[in-house]
C-alpha cells in the first residue's frame, strides 16, 4: 500500500473563528495586511468584522474590493499591484472561491514574479508565497484548505489551476457565522459542489484510505444537512456541519484530485462565465451515469453514505438508486441546468473539446474522449 496525504492549511473551525484573525497576523510578526472581498461580503457586513478584529490588534489594513464573480488574472495583477504598493506582509482574503483564489495568487505574487499565467501547473511556484489567512463565507469552494488555484486566462479563455508548494492557505479560518446568511441559491450551489468535491475525490484513481474517510464523512454530512441549511438559513448547527462537510470534502481532494465533473466545468466557466459551483452542480449526475459502468461498486458505497438502503442491492441497482438520488437532491435545491443557466447549445462542442484535455479527467475512473464529454453535456443541458 502506497499514497501520499498532505494539507497545506492550519485550520481553526468554529463560532468566533474569525475573530481571532488579528492575534494571528501578530504571531506571524507583521503588522500590513492587504485584506480582500467582494461586494456582496461589503454589503453582508463581514468585511467590516474582519477589518476591526485587525484593526483592533493594531494592524495596518488596506482593504480592497476589487475581486469579481470570477477570479482572473487581470484581476489578480491588479490585486498584486495594489498589495506591493501598500507595502502588505500578509494577504487575508474573506469571501467565496473566486475571493481566495485570487487572495492565493496575490499572496504568490508578493514574492515571485508577475504574470501569474507563468505558474499554471503543479509546483511551477518556486519561492514560498506571503502568508495567507483564508476566511471562507460560503459551504462548498473548499479553497481555504487546499493547496490549489483556479485563475481565468482572460486571453486565451482558459481556466489555470496552479497547484503544489507555496500556493494554499497558511491558515484557515472557518466561522459558521459567516454564512448565516448565505442567499438560498447560493447555499444550494455551494452545497451541491462539496458533494461534488467529495464524490469525484472518492471516485478518483488517485483515492486512498484517508481521501475515502474524510470523502464518505463529508458526503453523510452534506446529504444530511443541505436541505436544513438551504431551507432555514438561520439553522447554525446546518451551516457548521455543512462548512465541516465541505472541509473535509477539501482534505480528500487535496491528495485524490478530482475527475470529469471539474474537467467539463473549467472550460464551462472560462468560455460562458457559469458560475464554478452552478457548473459542477449541474454536471454531478450526468458524470456520474457516465462512470456508473467503471465503478458501481463505489458509487453504491457513496450511496450508503447517503443513508440509502442500498447495502443488499446489486450494485449496479443502488448506484443508480443513488444517482436518482442526487438528482432529486440538485432539483430540490433548485440547480438550475446547463440551459436554464443561460449556456448556449452552440458552445457545447468548443466545451468538449477543451474539457477533454484537462488534467482532472485524467483521474476520472473511466477514460472520457471529446464526444463522451459531448454526450454528458447534452444530458446535463
Amino acid at each position: 500500500m502506497q499514497f501520499q496525504f498532505s494539507l497545506p492549511s492550519s485550520v481553526a473551525f468554529g463560532q468566533g473563528a474569525a475573530l481571532s484573525v488579528g492575534h494571528i497576523v501578530l504571531s506571524l510578526e507583521s503588522s500590513k495586511v492587504f485584506c480582500l472581498y467582494d461586494s456582496g461580503v461589503k454589503k453582508a457586513g463581514i468585511a467590516a468584522v474582519i477589518v476591526n478584529s485587525l484593526q483592533t490588534a493594531g494592524v495596518e489594513v488596506v482593504e480592497w474590493e476589487g475581486v469579481g464573480a470570477n477570479a482572473t488574472d487581470a484581476i489578480v495583477e491588479e490585486g498584486a499591484r495594489l498589495a506591493r504598493l501598500a507595502q502588505s506582509e500578509v494577504v487575508v482574503a474573506v469571501g467565496g472561491g473566486n475571493v481566495l483564489d485570487t487572495g492565493k495568487a496575490i499572496s504568490i505574487l508578493l514574492t515571485n514574479e508577475s504574470p501569474i499565467s507563468q505558474y499554471n501547473g503543479m509546483n511551477m511556484v518556486k519561492i514560498p508565497s506571503a502568508p495567507l489567512i483564508a476566511i471562507p463565507t460560503t459551504a462548498g469552494t473548499v479553497s481555504e484548505v487546499i493547496a490549489f488555484a483556479t485563475i481565468t486566462d482572460t486571453v486565451k479563455l482558459k481556466n489555470m489551476s496552479i497547484g503544489g508548494r507555496h500556493v494554499g492557505a497558511r491558515y484557515a479560518l472557518i466561522d459558521p457565522h459567516l454564512t448565516a446568511d448565505m442567499p438560498p441559491d447560493l447555499a444550494a450551489a455551494s452545497g451541491i459542489n462539496a458533494l461534488t468535491h467529495a464524490i469525484e475525490a472518492y471516485l478518483s484513481r488517485a483515492a486512498s484510505i484517508p481521501t475515502d474517510i474524510n470523502a464518505l464523512k463529508a458526503v453523510e454530512l452534506i446529504c444530511r444537512y443541505l436541505p436544513v441549511a438551504n431551507g432555514i438559513g438561520k439553522n447554525l448547527e446546518a451551516r457548521t456541519n455543512m462548512l465541516l462537510g465541505s472541509m473535509l470534502a477539501g482534505f480528500a481532494l487535496n491528495s485524490a484530485m478530482l475527475g470529469l465533473v471539474h474537467a467539463i466545468a473549467n472550460p464551462l466557466n472560462a468560455h460562458c462565465g457559469l458560475p464554478y459551483d452552478v457548473a459542477t452542480a449541474a454536471l454531478l449526475a450526468s458524470v456520474m451515469e457516465y462512470n456508473v459502468e467503471t465503478v458501481p461498486e463505489r458509487i453504491r458505497e457513496i450511496g450508503m453514505a447517503m443513508g440509502l438502503e442500498v447495502k443488499g442491492v446489486a450494485a449496479r441497482e443502488a448506484a443508480q438508486l443513488t444517482i436518482e438520488t442526487i438528482k432529486t437532491l440538485s432539483r430540490q435545491a433548485g440547480i438550475p441546468t446547463l440551459k436554464e443557466a443561460g449556456v448556449s447549445l452552440d458552445i457545447l462542442e468548443c466545451v468538449a473539446a477543451d474539457a477533454a484535455k484537462e488534467i482532472s479527467a485524467i483521474f476520472n475512473p473511466r477514460d472520457p474522449n471529446k464526444e463522451d464529454i459531448l454526450q454528458i453535456l447534452r444530458a446535463a443541458y
